[in-house]
């Protein structure tokens, strides 16, 4: 910031600007936010002020960028939603810097295609992870995908979790035998209401996010198990990447053996995607089930 080309623009002495200055210097030392991180100081090379916000404390142009990238690549909230976050991004940029962000996402932001449920997500998020983290009943009002008809449900929430596309809530059914957490799709909450009821899991049964991404696709979930089954496919690189609890137990030729724990029917999807590059081995069970889908598969090519 150059004092007298600052004074040009505002139709003002350069004086008023170095009181400005002053101002924004007083009010970044007694800030209790910045610390030492965030100075304005004057540059001998550039001839002018400069803020100087701490590397490490701030996202930096690249961090944006990849970041403005991620989130519209996602297009996980709807189109208002989505503008204020890229907007609160992009602001953290230094100005030069911003220009070049705001060139480069430019055509994505505009041709930008949010998903068709069109909710605003940001404070039901934030509601359900207070619920989640004070343990409080959740009601909701839930419509299935197969079903139009509005369900009622009382939920013991557990954690909330984003793939493909959509955040979902993991959670129990509130007095069910169920013992494995259920999924549902937040925007398909038509309503909620938090209680004043809370409930307990014990720390040893906690649920955890991390563990149970690894062993879910699709966010279908079912009864956890192990399977086995040969791959040979192009890239192992990238089951084990899908797949983070797999393991490579012993090849033959040119296939390979993998063992894997997963939760049920999204992992069913998923293998069966693979084509004819993957033969399930176990459990028996299964391997049957895969095949009797394989089979009704091909009924539908056989006319």
């Amino acid at each position: 910031m150059n004092k007298k080309e600052e004074a040009d623009r505002f139709g003002v002495d350069e004086r008023t600007i170095q009181r400005d200055i002053k101002t924004l210097r007083n009010y970044f030392a007694g800030s209790y936010n910045y610390n030492d991180k965030i100075k304005l100081f004057y540059d001998r090379k550039k001839k002018g002020y400069r803020l100087n916000r701490g590397d490490s404390s701030w996202l930096n142009q690249e961090e944006i960028l990849a970041m403005t990238k991620v989130l519209l690549e996602s297009r996980s909230f709807n189109e208002r939603e989505m503008n204020q976050l890229l907007d609160k991004l992009i602001l953290q940029a230094e100005p030069k810097e911003k220009k070049h962000i705001e060139e480069v996402i430019a055509n994505e932001r505009f041709h930008y295609n949010p998903l068709s449920h069109c909710k605003d997500l940001f404070e039901m998020i934030w509601d359900f992870s207070k619920a989640i983290r004070e343990k409080r009943i959740l009601e909701v009002d839930y419509i299935k995908a197969t079903s139009s008809e509005i369900n009622r449900r009382c939920l013991k929430p557990v954690g909330i979790i984003f793939s493909e596309f959509y955040f979902y809530l993991i959670a129990y059914i509130d007095g069910s035998d169920i013992d494995f957490p259920i999924v549902y799709r937040l925007d398909r909450v038509e309503g909620y209401q938090v209680k004043e009821e809370k409930f307990k899991i014990p720390y040893s049964e906690r649920f955890e996010e991390g563990e149970f991404r690894k062993r879910v696709q699709f966010m279908y979930t079912g009864k956890l198990m192990r399977i086995k089954f040969k791959f040979w496919g192009r890239s192992i690189e990238a089951i084990l990447d899908r797949l983070p609890t797999a393991q490579i137990v012993g090849e033959e030729g040119d296939k390979y053996i993998v063992e894997a724990e997963v939760y049920g029917e999204g992992i069913k999807m998923w293998l069966l995607s693979q084509g004819e590059y993957l033969e399930v081995i176990e459990p028996a069970s299964f391997r049957n089930e895969i095949k009797g889908t394989v089979e009704k598969m091909l009924g539908n090519y056989s006319l």
